[in-house]
Formats: C-alpha cells, sequence, structure tokens
C-alpha cells in the first residue's frame, strides 16, 4: 500500500532548535556522556563529535584569519593539555582542535576565552567564521582594507540573536580587489573591494556583493546583489541578507537549505527587493547602494596575486609564509611562530585558506632569517599558491562524514607534484582534495581538485576520486571522470605532462582548459 504524503515534515534539526539552544557543559562533564539532543546543539558553540568514538573536536573563530601572538600560544596550551598537541588550520582560516574528550569540554572552552577568543558559531546554522585576504592591510592591489570589515561583521552578527536559527549554515568571505583571493563565489556572502571615480573629481572605495554561491553536492556560482555598497555599510547588508536566509530558507530538507537554493529559486531581483526591504524596516538608507555596473578605477591586478614570494606591501615591509603540510602543526611550532612574530613581525600570524599561516610586517633585511627559523620547524618557506602547495581536509582522520582518506591522496600526489620536471609550472596549478560532497575543501575551484568517493566493484566497494581540472575562484571545473584510488596518480600525471606540452606562454592550467575546450 502506498501512503498518502500530503504534509511535509520539519527536520529532526529544526525540532531540537524550537526547544533551545542552550547547553551546560559542566554538567555533561559531570555525567561524562552526551544525548543525542546536546550533540547538535553543541555545534552551535563549535564543538562537533568526531567519527572517535567519545572523542569531539573544537573550532575556534578567527575573525579575518588574525591571531595574536598571545592567542597563538593559549592555542597552542590548549593543544597541549587537550588536543593530543595538535592544531589544524582549515580552508576558513579558523583553528581546530580534535581528540578532545568530554568531560574536558568545559575547561577547554574557560581557557580559550582567556585570551578573548571562542568557539561561539564555530559550527551549527548560523554565521561561520568570516575570512579575509591573507594580505588585507598592505596588498599592493586593494581597494581598501577588508580585515576591520570582517572583524566588524562577525562581532554584529554573532550579536544578533534574531540570527541565532538560520535553515543551514551561513558564510561570508571579504576580498580586497576582484582577484578574489578569499574566493567570494562560493560563499552565502562574497564581499569584493572595488574602487572608482566620484562625480565631483577623486576615488572612493565600496564593495561590491555576491550571493549565494556554495559548495557541496549541489553547487552554484554566486551572483552580484550589489555594484556598490558604501564600507559603513556593509555590515547592514550582511545582517539583511542572513535576515532573508532566516525568513525564506528551506526547514524541511535540510539537503536544499543553504541561502545558495533560495537564490537559485527567487532570482537576484526578488532577492534584492527583500533585502532592500529589510534594510528600510531597519532604519538604513538604501540610495547610495548601487546594482547597476559601476566603472572600475582601481590598479590592474594580476589573476593569482598571492603566487607573489615573499610580497612586499604598501608598508615597505614582507610577508613570509610557512606552508603547513596538511593544514597540521603540533604546540611546539605554534609556539615558536608566535615567537618568530614578535622577533620579526607584527606580533601576529595570519591564517589562509591553504591552511596555511603567515608572518606580516617583517622587514626586508630580516626575511632570510625568519625563512631559516620557519624551516627549522620542517615547514617550507616558498610555493605558497602553487603546485606543492596542496590543500586537502581532514577526510576519514577524524571526520564522521568522509569516505576517503584525503591525506593518504596528499602523500600520494606529493610524490607527483616534487618531480623537478613540474618546476616550470609550480606556480600554474593549485591542487584541493576533499573527502566528501560538502567539499571543505572547494575542489570545484582548483585546478585540479579531487572529490572523494566509493567506487563499486562486483563485491563491495573501493575508495576513490572525482577529479576535475579547470577551476577558478569563480568557475568550476570541469569533471574528467571517476578514478580509484591507486590510479589517480597517474591521471594527475597525464593531465600535468599534457598540460606542460600545450600550455602557451604563462598562462595557468585553468586557462589551458579554458583555451582549449577541455583539450588536455
Amino acid at each position: 500500500m502506498q501512503r498518502l504524503l500530503t504534509f511535509k515534515h520539519r527536520s529532526e534539526e529544526e525540532e531540537v532548535k524550537d526547544a533551545g539552544l542552550v547547553i551546560d557543559y559542566d554538567e555533561i562533564a559531570r555525567k561524562g556522556t552526551m544525548s543525542k539532543e546536546e550533540v547538535s546543539i553543541s555545534k552551535w558553540f563549535g564543538i562537533y563529535s568526531s567519527r572517535h568514538p567519545g572523542s569531539h573536536m573544537a573550532r575556534v573563530v578567527i575573525p579575518g584569519g588574525q591571531i595574536t601572538s598571545s592567542q597563538a600560544r593559549l592555542l597552542a596550551r590548549a593543544a597541549e593539555q587537550f588536543a593530543q598537541g595538535k592544531l589544524c588550520v582549515t580552508t576558513r582560516q579558523a583553528i581546530q582542535l580534535h581528540w578532545l574528550k568530554t568531560p574536558s569540554l568545559a575547561d577547554l572552552l574557560r581557557m580559550i576565552e582567556e585570551e578573548g577568543m571562542s568557539t561561539f558559531h564555530g559550527c551549527g546554522d548560523v554565521t561561520r567564521n568570516v575570512t579575509a585576504c591573507p594580505l588585507a592591510e598592505t596588498c599592493r592591489y586593494r581597494r581598501l582594507n577588508v580585515r576591520p570589515h570582517a572583524k566588524e561583521i562577525a562581532e554584529y552578527l554573532t550579536s544578533c540573536r534574531d540570527l541565532d536559527n538560520l535553515p543551514r549554515k551561513f558564510k561570508i568571505t571579504l576580498s580586497g580587489c576582484g582577484a578574489g583571493c578569499a574566493q567570494p563565489f562560493i560563499n552565502c556572502v562574497g564581499i569584493v573591494g572595488v574602487q572608482r571615480a566620484k562625480a565631483g573629481g577623486g576615488e572612493e572605495s565600496g564593495f561590491k556583493v555576491i550571493i549565494g554561491g556554495g559548495m557541496g553536492w549541489k553547487a552554484f556560482v554566486g551572483q552580484e546583489l550589489f555594484s556598490f555598497v558604501p564600507p559603513e555599510k556593509i555590515k547592514y547588508v550582511c545582517r539583511a541578507v542572513g535576515l532573508l536566509f532566516r525568513d525564506h530558507g528551506d526547514r524541511y530538507d535540510r539537503s536544499k537549505s543553504r541561502l545558495k537554493f533560495v537564490v537559485h529559486r527567487l532570482g537576484i531581483p526578488a532577492c534584492r527587493e527583500i533585502v532592500l526591504a529589510f534594510l528600510k524596516q531597519e532604519g538604513h538608507g538604501i540610495d547610495d547602494l548601487e546594482s547597476a555596473p559601476i566603472a572600475e578605477s582601481g590598479v590592474a591586478f594580476p589573476e593569482r596575486p598571492l603566487t607573489e614570494e615573499d610580497p612586499v606591501g604598501t608598508d615597505g615591509r614582507v610577508t613570509v609564509r610557512a606552508i603547513i603540510p596538511k593544514g597540521e602543526l603540533d604546540h611546539h611550532a605554534m609556539r615558536r611562530l608566535a615567537q618568530l612574530s614578535e622577533i620579526y613581525g607584527d606580533k601576529r600570524i595570519y591564517t589562509t585558506n591553504r591552511q596555511n599561516i603567515e608572518l606580516h610586517g617583517v622587514l626586508p633585511a630580516h626575511v632570510a632569517d625568519a625563512k631559516a627559523e620557519i624551516r627549522k620547524l620542517g615547514f617550507g618557506t616558498d610555493g605558497n599558491f602553487g603546485i606543492r602547495d596542496i590543500v586537502p581536509c581532514v577526510g576519514t582522520t577524524y571526520c564522521p562524514l568522509a569516505v576517503s582518506r584525503t591525506r593518504d591522496m596528499y602523500d600520494l600526489l606529493m610524490d607527483v607534484v616534487r618531480q623537478p620536471k613540474y618546476d616550470a609550472i609550480a606556480k600554474k596549478v593549485l591542487i584541493n582534495i576533499t573527502g566528501c560532497p560538502n567539499s571543505c575543501s572547494p575542489f570545484r575551484i582548483a585546478d585540479i581538485g579531487l572529490r572523494g568517493m566509493r567506487i563499486r566493484e562486483e563485491l563491495g566497494s573501493a575508495e576513490g576520486y572525482e577529479i576535475r581540472i579547470g577551476g577558478t575562484h569563480d568557475a568550476f571545473g570541469r569533471k574528467v571522470g571517476e578514478f580509484k584510488k591507486e590510479d589517480c596518480p597517474a591521471v594527475i600525471t597525464k593531465v600535468l605532462d599534457t598540460f606542460m606540452a600545450i600550455r602557451q606562454g604563462e598562462e595557468t592550467l585553468a586557462e589551458c582548459v579554458r583555451r582549449t575546450g577541455f583539450g588536455l
């Protein structure tokens, strides 16, 4: 007999949220376990259950990717005491601590608060960590410094209790120019610095706003909502987009509840009208928000500014990178990086969306010494944003959703890309590896992207990967095929060798794919 389903069921997560988002970790420590509902609510406080029974992950939010040296030392102490001495840098510039035990969660949360840090809104159906260009303050191509705006947006939206219960996660990122180093087209809200000539003479800077991007099982490239927003209004626009999402997102089918589906369903014109209505409702003028195209007057920027080694900023100082293999470092290394930031830099360390760490404000005369000290820690200092700067998500090492061992694939591919013959294309290829369709390492926007999957065999299944090539920050790569894990290095080798044989000039792999029409 076929049941007649004439009504919708709200998702279980919505029922849990309706009951209240309050949790007592001291009580949880006393009883030693979490209920199913407490596991769900914990996401709002930055705590995820791991694939290892009895273990958890905590995600410390790092708005704009900037940490003081004292905060870095505290994170190192927390890792040493609670997380088997390890810290992970995420592709959204946060810091994750794994192997946490249930009774220690309250003590961990209290510890990180000592330096003004928090895991609040690290996970859950809320505004997630707000990210920014790593070179925000001093990049020669920036229209304006976006890092203060990232911090202000994060603080403002996190304080909005009426945005604590969104249909799903809400991701915001800020780029200083159209090069899109902060990946604006794959976020719920992508904010891009723009510059134009003023009618009365001079220049003015503001923001272009893109909404509706996202990865996951159904991916969308973001679309432009506003062509110009004055800097002082950008946090209010972000809130209005959040209200659009809150009121129009799907609360029945979580697989279709992200903002990208709202934009796809309603269209940009309707979304714009709703956002403008919320702004007017809350007393913000809208006459200076523009949607018609504007003429950019800022300096020309390269397609991939981050490939520059040891970039010199507008302050005359240098950014020195530490390339963190697999995005994971131990507490000793974190302490030393904090110390090096005080010796050579601006007493801060910076996380990037390629899971690396940077020192800013290094005097040119001190660059060689700073890089030598970083290399003593076992980290490379050259090759950022290049073929040997591979980004894997944690995969089945920690994540309960992953289906592949991404870190094993990282090792296999590093054996390929370290070959000297690829030195000529070292700055022309980016490789991302993700362990499931959630795309925590955004495989669709890399020159070569691998997405973990299971491949059916006669008996059972084998670990495999979907491989795509030709992705950029604002366009998805094209699918090459699905391959077993052990065959992937040979496929990647063939792609790279063919690229080297047919490339023209200084084009990237993505440019070559666009030119040839997938002719690799």
